[in-house]
């Protein structure tokens, strides 16, 4: 009786503690084209983030799975309603601070404006986008301030998938496409598209990115730990050298259906 009291005693510390006392397992997830962050391959969403969110969760003694959802909409709502706990990379915005706990951000990300091969045009500030056509992913946010305008004063479609959008930008039914550039200049390599696509020289704006975790999961409160795991990964180059792995990674996934070999960085 003495013993079981003790052993009570001390699991009661440790749950009180905030620190996980047996094994856990904890859904995670993301964006299914956002190479090198996350990305779906076969029924997983793998890349930078996903990495990085097991390693923040491995001390806490929570095994990280991380499946393919669906499209962004469908995740950030599953995620919103605690059926998934973590969300592997997103923008911080108002809105979703409502349903998520923001991790401190662990990379910059700027977006840009791609177009069909010479047919760009003068773009210096948000304006000049007003009256032209323009395409981005559904569920996709690009920071507050360029969200708000695109909602009052530009002409945009959304698509499910970044190809739909590419192709209406090659048919000449768009004029631009909103998206992050590094994911952007990936997907154009993985459709062959590449040399028929380009961006315009000044970005839209530069967002962070950060691990968004349900507000309706049991993991929210483990953001304390979290933070402070995340800024030892960022200070010791882990994460850098993360979304390196997986950009070369990616570059060798697309280079192998091509069936050619990968370009040495």
């Amino acid at each position: 009786m003495k013993r079981y009291l003790i052993f009570a005693a001390v699991a009661m510390c440790l749950v009180f503690s905030g620190t996980a006392l047996a094994s856990e397992t904890l859904v995670a997830s993301g964006h299914p084209e956002y190479a090198p962050i996350m990305w779906k391959e076969g029924n997983s969403i793998v890349g930078a983030g996903p990495e990085l969110v097991k390693l923040l969760f491995k001390d806490l003694n929570v095994t990280v799975k991380t499946p393919y959802i669906g499209d962004w909409n469908k995740v950030q709502q599953e995620a919103k309603e605690g059926r998934v706990d973590v969300l592997v990379g997103l923008y911080l915005t108002e809105d979703r601070k409502a349903f998520f706990e923001y991790s401190n951000p662990y990379s910059k990300d700027p977006v840009v404006v791609f177009v069909a091969k010479g047919k760009g045009f003068p773009y210096s500030k948000w304006d000049d986008l007003i009256g032209k056509k323009g395409v981005t992913t559904a569920g996709d946010s690009f920071g507050q301030a360029f969200d708000r305008f695109l909602a009052e004063k530009l002409t945009v479609t959304r698509s499910a998938t970044v190809e739909e959008n590419f192709s209406k930008l090659l048919k000449g039914r768009a004029d631009y496409f909103v998206y992050a550039m590094y994911s952007g200049l990936f997907e154009a390599d993985k459709l062959g598209i590449a040399n028929k696509v380009e961006l315009l020289s000044k970005e839209v704006c530069v967002e962070n990115w950060y691990i968004g975790i349900s507000k309706k999961s049991p993991y929210a409160k483990y953001l304390p730990q979290i933070n402070k795991k995340l800024d030892e990964l960022i200070n010791n180059g882990t994460v850098d050298r993360l979304i390196e792995k997986y950009g070369s990674q990616y570059r060798k996934s697309i280079a192998k259906k091509k069936g050619s070999p990968a370009k040495a960085k």
